[in-house]
């Protein structure tokens, strides 16, 4: 079996593009107060956002927020437990982990007062 080869500038662009996305997405598992993480960064609360597709659509946004695609489109996965990376024949998923999809599943962490 041959392994793929690039085949265009956004092929070979790809690496950059992961390691850009895991970025955001470490930053936002990292953060003592995921929702104002959230907030802060994308300028919206979270009641602009009514469900588990919507809430997996607003990571979305956080993670690809100031990140060259270089032509590679970035969607919530269809279980909604990370993003699907795609362009042409190519398809590479990147998780949330635990936490993430905790938010995407339930909603926001219930704050302490």
């Amino acid at each position: 079996m041959s392994m793929p080869r690039p085949h265009s500038p956004a092929d070979l662009a790809l690496a950059p593009v992961l390691i850009e996305l895991e970025r955001n997405l470490a930053r936002l598992r990292a953060s003592d107060d995921l929702e104002l993480a959230l907030a802060l960064d994308l300028n919206d609360e979270d009641w602009f956002y009514h469900g588990p597709a919507e809430r997996a659509g607003r990571l979305e946004k956080f993670a690809t927020r100031e990140v060259d695609l270089h032509g590679w489109s970035v969607t919530p996965t269809t279980d909604l437990y990370g993003l699907a990376v795609e362009h042409g024949e190519y398809a590479v998923s990147l998780m949330f982990g635990e936490r993430l999809v905790d938010y995407v599943q339930n909603g926001p962490e219930p704050q302490d007062d």
